[in-house]
Order: structure tokens, then C-alpha cells, then sequence
């Protein structure tokens, strides 16, 4: 896969009551403190199914045999950010914005900005392009994140 890129964004993945639902899962529970956020490792297979339901990698012969890896909630607390970086070894990464009432917090892959919206979900080579999230100005924002590896 190592010649393999991709960016995908897709709009009203989940929806907003899915979301809410994963937000009070995060915050009925104990989150452990990473970086400059919180995180809880959480699994789902039905958003896993979802995704190789709907998004087919033809290019990407070993898809087949990954699963979602180290899927966690994350919220991300005013004044935390994320500086550009790739994440080595991994063969895809996905993003679904759980809420976009916060100011900041927007995605950058490969210089492209991604505005967080509620049930947006983005898919990229996070080993390939170089990601980074801006900082949080306002607020908390939350996200159900999944690397491939």
C-alpha cells in the first residue's frame, strides 16, 4: 500500500443522534489524559461495517485484511491542538466529527482544510500526507478517530 494515497470526505455519515449518543458514552466515562486531550479507546463494529459498506478500495489490495485499530472518542479541551505530522506504519486513518459547536479545531491533509461538521467523516493516507489539527479557540470538540495499521 506504501503507493497507495487517499482523501475521501463524506458529509452526514453518521447521524447527529449517533453522535450525541458517542459523546455521552465519552462523557460518562473515564477518559485518560493524552497530550492535550482525552481519550477513550471505544469499539463499534457497526461504523466499521458501515465504512466497507459503503466506500470500496480497489486499489488497495490489503484492505481486505485490516481491521480498525486503536478506535477511541476524543475530545479535545480549548487551547489543544495537534502539529503537523505522519503517522508511520499506518496505512489509513479516519475522522468523524461528533460536534461543531467550537471555534478552531479544523483539519489540515496535505494542506487542504477540513471544516469539522457534526457526522462528517473524513478517510486519508496518514502515513502518506501530512496531517495536523488547529487549535481549538472555543469550546470542546469532539471526534470518533480510527487508524488502520
Amino acid at each position: 500500500m506504501k503507493d497507495n494515497k487517499l482523501i475521501i470526505r463524506c458529509d452526514d455519515f453518521i447521524n447527529p443522534e449517533e453522535c450525541r449518543e458517542l459523546i455521552t458514552i465519552f462523557n460518562q466515562s473515564r477518559p485518560r489524559w493524552f497530550r492535550n486531550t482525552f481519550v477513550l479507546s471505544y469499539d463499534s463494529p457497526k461504523i466499521l461495517k458501515k465504512l466497507n459498506h459503503y466506500f470500496n478500495f480497489h486499489n488497495f489490495e490489503e484492505m481486505n485484511h485490516l481491521v480498525g485499530s486503536n478506535m477511541e472518542i476524543v475530545s479535545w479541551p480549548t487551547n489543544s491542538w495537534m502539529g503537523p505530522h505522519q503517522d508511520a506504519g499506518d496505512h489509513l486513518s479516519f475522522i468523524i466529527y461528533l460536534n461543531d459547536d467550537f471555534e478552531g479545531g479544523e483539519t489540515f491533509v496535505d494542506g487542504i482544510e477540513i471544516k469539522p461538521k457534526v457526522g462528517r467523516l473524513i478517510i486519508f493516507s496518514n502515513g502518506f500526507y501530512l496531517h495536523e489539527v488547529k487549535k481549538i479557540t472555543k469550546g470542546k470538540r469532539y471526534t470518533l478517530i480510527a487508524w488502520y495499521s
